[in-house]
């Protein structure tokens, strides 16, 4: 758990009535399952993303957070166009994507970039960390002039907080936390408007962690940037993120503010994640009525008839065979997916 606390929203009051910078409307991608070698015959499908909505605004931070295998990568690759939905939209400053042409969507793409989960595999061990955030430029030639690159590569190892005279190191000559940095580097060359982030701390030291995360937020709050984060890890996305959208078997089950998600969960998924989680104070403990997750995700691909959490869930009965709508319930400040939503009045 970094060793940080919870920051302030950095959200421009403005932000609020800007058009949104990116915007998923009943998002759906379902991978088919087939049989045969021939002739293949379709069986089923697995619903990896199954119906979500989501809204991010300028210099806005959300997060997304669920179990592994809840989903959330298969979205990030929808969110960045990198994977065609089986239904919904995806608008990215008021454009589609995948309507695009190849080199419109190359243009629509340097606003928006991602930073992967692994620096040990997302960068090109045969490149240097020049090369490395330095390619950018050679696919998108006229976002800087060739004369000012080797500048401009060496001005972003420095925003990122690493030495511009290690240019000409490789990948395996620097630790995990610092090709992460090279990865963020690479990710701001084009001074994109959105990042992306895919679970961009999990493979580090909890030490390398905390200081990935102050990076990140400070280049949010210097360069205006917004961000939707992904992760599992409920204190990364506490400290870093303005508003949360939870993902259980790929549906939004609650979303909100931190403070609305941290402090009022109505969700019994919700709750049972952050009284799952760890926290570092052995006084503090979950709450007497908190219920701890029991058994296994279901299949995406036969997931439960009616609400996807009723199989794992304390409170389920009779209607929970029917889906919860994802609204704001009477009594309730933010909108969960449920039909007997904790009261957290009482």
């Amino acid at each position: 758990m970094p060793a940080t606390s919870p920051r302030r929203s950095t959200m421009p009051p403005s932000a609020e009535t800007d058009p949104p910078l990116l915007q998923a409307t009943a998002l759906t991608r379902h991978f088919p399952i087939t049989t045969g070698v021939l002739w293949k015959h379709r069986t089923g499908a697995v619903r990896a993303v199954d119906g979500v909505d989501l809204t991010v605004r300028r210099a806005e931070t959300l997060g997304i957070v669920g179990e592994s295998g809840c989903g959330k990568s298969t979205l990030a690759s929808l969110l960045m166009a990198l994977d065609q939905p089986t239904s919904g939209t995806v608008t990215i400053d008021g454009q589609d994507p995948f309507s695009l042409s190849g080199r419109e969507l190359r243009t629509l793409r340097r606003r928006v970039q991602m930073v992967l989960q692994d620096p040990y595999t997302s960068l090109d061990p045969r490149m240097t960390a020049g090369q490395i955030v330095g390619e950018p430029f050679a696919i998108h030639p006229d976002a800087v002039p060739r004369t000012d690159r080797g500048r401009r590569v060496a001005e972003l190892l420095e925003t990122v907080g690493l030495d511009p005279t290690h240019r000409d190191r490789y990948p395996h000559q620097f630790s995990g936390g610092q090709r992460q940095r090279l990865g963020i580097a690479r990710a701001l060359a084009l001074g994109p408007r959105l990042l992306l982030c895919d679970e961009p701390v999990s493979a580090l030291d909890v030490s390398v962690q905390a200081q990935v995360l102050n990076l990140l937020q400070d280049l949010r709050r210097d360069l205006r940037l917004a961000c939707v984060f992904i992760s599992h890890d409920l204190a990364v996305v506490q400290h870093l993120c303005d508003r949360i959208a939870v993902m259980y078997l790929g549906k939004i089950v609650e979303t909100g503010t931190r403070e609305q998600i941290y402090t009022t969960p109505r969700h019994p998924y919700t709750r049972a994640l952050l009284a799952a989680a760890p926290v570092p104070d052995p006084r503090r403990r979950a709450p007497d009525d908190a219920h701890l997750l029991e058994g296994d995700l279901p299949s995406p691909a036969s997931p439960p008839s009616g609400c996807r959490f009723r199989t794992r869930c304390p409170r389920a009965r009779e209607q929970c065979l029917t889906e919860p709508e994802l609204r704001t319930r009477d009594g309730a400040d933010h909108p969960t997916a449920c039909h007997f939503p904790i009261d957290t009045t009482t």
